[in-house]
């Protein structure tokens, strides 16, 4: 027996949003390069308005995988774990209590909030010695909640096409 279930096609707004946070990313490390020279902090404040965009696309990504996730597991599904646990085949005959989300969605959420610390922080000390110290770590939190949230965003698009093909129910 066939199962298939209608889904939106989460890929191409997964790429985009991948595409727009890469680029925040290396906005950033190119802003705090500068400022290791003494340049201008315009490059770091760009990699700072670029978020806008990053998080525009990502908004309209999530609520396509969340739309997917509630029709995989007919649960109510609101936060990036959950959609996880719906999106993910592997657990398809878990109880949705009992499934697993990554262990790397909480260490992406933290060095998002570190990055958006460390920019207003940034921010807040700009004609300091101390600017340069933070725009540094707020570039370290940067990329590293860039690669973890497009690791999240590639592989919750991915799980969710297995749903979305025509696939033989084993059994």
């Amino acid at each position: 027996m066939d199962t298939y279930i209608e889904l939106k096609d989460v890929r191409v707004t997964g790429y985009v949003s991948m595409g727009l946070i890469a680029l925040v990313a290396a906005e950033s490390v190119w802003g705090t390069i500068n400022d290791w020279q003494g340049g201008s902090s315009s490059w770091s404040f760009l990699a700072i308005m670029m978020v806008i965009p990053a998080g525009v696309a990502f908004v309209i990504w999530f609520r396509s995988a969340t739309h997917n996730a509630e029709a995989i597991a007919l649960h109510g599904v609101r936060m990036v774990s959950q959609v996880w646990k719906a999106s993910d085949p592997a657990q398809r005959e878990v109880p949705f209590a009992q499934r697993v989300a990554s262990p790397l969605i909480r260490p992406w959420q933290l060095t998002f909030l570190a990055m958006v610390l460390g920019d207003v922080l940034e921010s807040l000390l700009l004609d300091t010695p101390l600017y340069v110290v933070f725009s540094t770590l707020s570039t370290l939190c940067a990329i590293g909640a860039a690669g973890l949230a497009c690791y999240v965003i590639f592989r919750i698009s991915i799980m969710q096409q297995r749903f979305a093909v025509p696939q033989r129910r084993r059994g």
